[in-house]
């Protein structure tokens, strides 16, 4: 089923089915931009803190109590004997996740977007995406979609309206992550490993129509031109509606590739689950998901093989081995400036993106290692 051509317009108009949104073409400022800038930042922020990674024992049925990734401390922090566990019981005794909000609503309140987008055009990004929502469930814009667990879990400053109207200012494009498929707000049981991952993805009726919400509320009022989902999304079929959506109100715009159907993988027969499971487990192997019935990019994670993809590609990592701000980590952990600027120049030469995740400190600043990573890919673009 191709896409209906909209005469006024001037530009195809999509269908809320893989047939019609199978006809989207990839925006041209997406294959010329090479480059672009991942933004995790949120209440992890301000105890920042995971162990050092690779993890070690990424197959072990409790692998997520090693999860080197700053951004899961609320799902890391519940493993009794972990090094977060340990950490939170040394500088924060008992007290729960929720109490770094005030904290972080005094960083998003006073951080400097501006600044923050300067850094980033001089990096010679040409797009940013934010995380609007993580895993924890709190947004970074003040909602009008209320969460029916926890009444008044989101941000009180807009950062997602700020960041987006610097980053515009200096001529660059600006997406959104969204956490499609995990919410701990709706499903708070401890994630063990990336099986668990899966099992745990929220999928009832009530989520479906609040993740939509929240997306809808997000193109109304940024008008992003990437949505950037993780993990999956709630309803399968909800995700094409949204898309097509999106694209009719914004033809440049561009999807990644974690859509994952919650419900249709979780309440599919037995046997139709573990044939998806092996398949998780394949392309968890290659560092990417298994490919929804439709998608504009694929997003690597950490991939050390960066090679051509049978579609567009978006390699993502973090300067070291966390997206969310990790004071734990020593500069030796962090690429060097040569090695980061050697493998930005491997991506583009073998046909990919670049998207490198910078962390703000939970105080709103750049951590000043990160940011002399990016002066060092600035003048290696000049």
């Amino acid at each position: 089923m191709p896409a209906h051509h909209d005469l006024a317009a001037g530009h195809p108009r999509y269908l809320p089915v893989p047939a019609s949104l199978n006809h989207h073409p990839l925006p041209a400022w997406f294959q010329q931009a090479k480059l672009g800038i991942f933004v995790h930042w949120g209440l992890y922020s301000v105890p920042a803190f995971a162990p050092r990674g690779p993890n070690p024992n990424p197959a072990a049925p409790d692998a997520n109590a090693f999860n080197p990734y700053a951004e899961w401390y609320a799902n890391t922090m519940q493993f009794p004997g972990s090094e977060t566990a340990a950490y939170h019981r040394t500088h924060f005794g008992d007290a729960p996740y929720a109490d770094f909000t005030p904290a972080f609503e005094t960083a998003a309140a006073n951080a400097d977007y501006t600044a923050w987008a300067r850094t980033f055009a001089a990096s010679g990004a040409r797009y940013v995406i934010l995380v609007t929502k993580h895993h924890d469930g709190y947004p970074l814009w003040p909602t009008a979609v209320p969460n029916p667990h926890r009444p008044g879990w989101h941000c009180q400053t807009d950062v997602v309206g700020k960041l987006a109207a610097a980053v515009r200012a200096e001529n660059m494009r600006f997406g959104i992550y969204y956490s499609g498929g995990l919410d701990w707000t709706f499903n708070p049981a401890r994630v063990d490993n990336a099986r668990d991952m899966l099992r745990s993805m929220p999928h009832s009726h009530a989520y479906d129509s609040y993740v939509a919400a929240h997306y809808r509320e997000l193109i109304a009022h940024v008008r992003p031109d990437y949505l950037w989902n993780d993990v999956g999304y709630p309803v399968e079929q909800s995700s094409f509606a949204l898309m097509a959506d999106f694209y009719n109100g914004n033809p440049d715009g561009l999807v990644n590739d974690r859509w994952l159907g919650a419900r249709e993988l979780l309440t599919a027969p037995p046997e139709q689950q573990a044939i998806r499971m092996r398949e998780f487990g394949r392309y968890l192997a290659q560092h990417r998901p298994p490919p929804p019935p439709h998608y504009d990019v694929i997003t690597p994670e950490y991939a050390a093989d960066l090679q051509p993809l049978e579609k567009p590609w978006e390699a993502t990592r973090g300067i070291g081995f966390s997206f969310g701000y990790n004071a734990n980590e020593p500069e030796t952990d962090l690429l060097a400036p040569n090695s980061l600027v050697a493998l930005y120049r491997r991506i583009v030469a073998s046909g990919g993106n670049l998207l490198l995740n910078v962390g703000p400190r939970g105080d709103g600043s750049l951590c000043p290692m990160q940011v002399a990573r990016l002066h060092a890919l600035g003048e290696s673009r000049h």
